[in-house]
């Protein structure tokens, strides 16, 4: 029964993401005319379809609840008479861009909505990167740390949230010294070499620098909750570029990268921690989605965007077997991350 609720659980957040995504493909494409042939709320068998009188788009739900489509006329088919201007591929270059970008601005605004509705409900949190308490005899302890410093800076890079800390001390690789710069409550700014105790987990080396922090306080009110949807919005997404750059630079290991197996198990782990939660990790694998599909990979809609900018840039279309070769090599590359990420993530169950 647990199994079953978590992947219930799963399917609302990766269908929601997925769909919210498609559906601003979808708006943007009837919004510019291009003919939409279908749009379809999940994938595989076909459940129910309605096709409104005067209409041309067929609305379809189908079985698997993990996304959707949008399926338009991109490029001419002979099989089908669609006038050219309601091809995506002739709708000149800012249309077009506004097709493929809108997926990932639905994104953006899901996230933003995801935030409003949980400060609404619960309020703002602050989490600020300061110190409740040192384990005695451990790392900081020893170093010197105090309960009540706020740390503000790791190896010299700026620290404004918990997540910059978890991000600079935790999620990059070992460090056998970390400056810590701390400011104290009487606002006095003091540096300490902090050497983290290391352990060995899922056969990965853990730090630990014995601190526990003070958690989050929340600030209710309307306002705040529109303070929170942006600023949680704007937050999450920093964070994830900072990750993102740090894997391209070998930082963080691509061991760390997690696929639907390891949001399974996380979703396993948070969905009896209450509806907060379950709030702020959909608004936060939406963002993820929306930053990964504006990759240049042609497999994603940021690779498709990368090609329009150069056609226009080069004043001519890219060929047909260039797109198609860039295409096959996106996609054999997403397989094989993947399948490496899948197996990551047995591996971490077991």
């Amino acid at each position: 029964m647990n199994f079953i609720i978590t992947l219930l659980i799963l399917f609302i957040i990766l269908g929601l993401i997925i769909s919210i995504h498609e559906f601003g493909h979808f708006i943007a494409a009837k919004k510019s005319g291009v003919y939409v042939e279908e749009f379809s709320l999940g994938m595989g068998p076909l459940l129910l379809k309605h096709k409104p009188k005067k209409s041309e788009t067929t609305y379809s739900l189908r079985l698997l609840p993990i996304g959707g489509y949008v399926s338009m006329a991109e490029k001419e088919m002979p099989d089908k008479k669609i006038k050219k201007d309601r091809i995506l591929e002739n709708k000149g270059f800012f249309k077009t861009f506004w097709v493929l970008i809108n997926g990932i601005v639905f994104n953006f605004i899901l996230a933003i909505v995801l935030f409003f509705i949980s400060g609404l409900l619960y309020g703002k949190p602050v989490e600020e990167p300061i110190i409740k308490s040192v384990v005695e005899g451990g790392p900081a302890y020893n170093a010197g740390l105090e309960s009540g410093d706020k740390i503000i800076e790791i190896n010299g890079k700026k620290i404004s949230t918990l997540d910059d800390f978890i991000l600079e001390a935790i999620a990059k690789k070992l460090k056998d010294n970390y400056e810590i710069t701390v400011e104290k409550p009487n606002k006095q700014v003091k540096k300490y070499n902090v050497v983290p105790d290391v352990s060995e987990k899922d056969n990965e080396e853990v730090r630990s620098f014995g601190i526990e922090y003070g958690g989050a306080t929340y600030k209710k009110g309307f306002l705040n909750a529109i303070s929170y949807a942006f600023v949680g919005t704007w937050d999450n997404t920093v964070t994830i570029f900072k990750i993102l750059g740090s894997l391209f630079t070998g930082q963080v290991s691509a061991n760390s990268l997690s696929g639907p197996v390891g949001i399974y198990s996380l979703v396993d782990t948070v969905k009896y921690q209450g509806l907060e939660v379950l709030l702020y990790l959909t608004a936060y694998l939406s963002i993820n989605v929306g930053i990964v599909n504006l990759i240049p990979i042609p497999v994603f809609d940021g690779g498709r965007i990368f090609i329009l900018i150069i056609e226009k840039i080069m004043g001519k279309k890219t060929p047909e077997k260039l797109e198609a070769i860039l295409n096959l090599v996106g996609f054999g590359a997403m397989i094989i991350l993947m399948i490496y990420v899948t197996f990551n993530d047995i591996l971490r169950l077991w």
